[in-house]
């Protein structure tokens, strides 16, 4: 009888221990999903931050009224906001699948700078249309961008000139191996546009104008590229090729004046397309846009309850509504008045960025791999745990730049 009573007593202590244990287990994990969560949401925004804040960077700075089309929200405007046709589609491994809201995408005209460097293998003359050029690295990067357009080309700029003097060239080709190649100069870069503007702008040459010593350092520009940012699906699993992972990207390619850029969402690029993909953040499963004009005092796009304004989703129609609002945004004593005054078909100058204190706010959303009943809206029923943080951005190419 005794011997009972102990196996009794003693399973219900153990009963009782166990749920504890699993109380705890499951608390700890739950714990540490919450910070990889918040840790992948900083990290999401941080990356697009860096990104952002390089939109509208031109160097040399200049006007873009020969490169850019007006009048129509057909052609590749300098920025555009909208919403995609994406829904994510998030699962995990138990089976728990759940279809996400439509995404948003933002799009900037502007010139990349590449972060390559290289050096002079040899001196350079007054003239040369060619040099032989030492990049340990990064070589990759550029064969993306060598010649794609006459009008987007690949700049080579040396780094030992004085101010006035610095040489930015047009580079036809870049051949060689293991870290030394030949860089061949675009000497047939003369003509002009229909504006009577240089193709890809009147600084960029096909020749030395200066000498050169051997070991002059260089880095390298491509000019006039559609940066986009957006959250695609991915399959980042070769083991699972069916299974996609919603991904924040940023996707570039040449500017096409006639057309603004718009990539299949379902596949990344092929060897033989001219644009290129780069994966920001995996796991990112709501990417939401909003812009103000006047600094962050209001925002068009979305209300305060999150939900998107009537007539702000597809560039279609997103165009005439910003137009109107560019139009509006400034008084008619302002100095800045006519710049802005015709919205965004400015014929002397496309960019309205430039007159305008733009912030754009960013959220981006991340969610735990793991449905959990902890975290669902109904007691028994699995649900996932999401973070969403935002950032003000207002980019310093623009009138007024900087992050909040």
């Amino acid at each position: 009888m005794e011997l009972l009573v102990a196996l009794v007593f003693t399973a219900i202590l153990t009963t009782g221990m166990l749920r504890i244990f699993a109380s705890s287990v499951s608390g700890f994990y739950t714990q540490q999903e919450s910070l990889g969560l918040q840790r992948a949401s900083r990290f999401a925004l941080g990356t697009v931050e860096d990104e952002v804040l390089q939109a509208g960077y031109l160097f040399p700075p200049r006007n873009l009224k020969g490169d850019l089309s007006i009048g129509s929200s057909g052609v590749q405007p300098p920025v555009l906001v909208q919403q995609t046709d994406y829904q994510p589609v998030w699962s995990d491994p138990n089976g728990t699948t759940i279809t996400l809201p439509n995404v948003d995408e933002l799009q900037f005209v502007q010139d990349l700078n590449l972060e390559v460097e290289g050096s002079l293998g040899a001196d350079v003359a007054v003239g040369a249309t060619s040099a032989t050029v030492s990049i340990p690295s990064g070589k990759s990067v550029l064969d993306n961008y060598t010649k794609v357009t006459p009008t987007t080309p690949l700049i080579m700029v040396m780094l030992d000139s004085q101010i006035n003097q610095v040489d930015m060239l047009r580079l036809a080709s870049l051949e060689g191996s293991g870290g030394a190649y030949t860089a061949t100069l675009d000497t047939a870069s003369t003509g002009v546009d229909q504006f009577g503007n240089i193709l890809g702008g009147g600084f960029f040459t096909g020749m030395f104008n200066n000498p050169h010593n051997a070991k002059a350092p260089c880095t390298f520009i491509a000019t006039l590229q559609v940066v986009r940012y957006t959250v695609v699906p991915r399959a980042l699993d070769p083991a699972d090729p069916k299974h996609m992972i919603p991904c924040l990207v940023m996707q570039t390619t040449p500017l096409s004046r006639n057309a603004y850029f718009a990539p299949d969402k379902a596949a990344g690029p092929k060897p033989t397309d001219n644009w290129t993909e780069r994966i920001l953040v995996e796991g990112v499963t709501g990417f939401r846009v909003d812009m103000s004009l006047d600094g962050g005092k209001t925002f068009l796009r979305y209300k305060p309850d999150g939900t998107l304004q009537a007539g702000w989703d597809t560039w279609n129609n997103v165009y005439g509504k910003l137009d109107t609002a560019v139009k509006g945004a400034l008084s008619s004593s302002s100095l800045l008045y006519p710049y802005t005054s015709q919205g965004l078909s400015n014929p002397i100058d496309p960019v309205w960025t430039n007159y305008l204190p733009v912030t754009f706010r960013l959220d981006v959303e991340t969610r735990t791999r793991l449905a959990r009943a902890e975290y669902g809206a109904t007691p028994g029923t699995a649900g996932f745990r999401t973070r969403t943080v935002t950032m003000m951005i207002s980019p310093k190419n623009f009138a007024h730049g900087g992050s909040q």
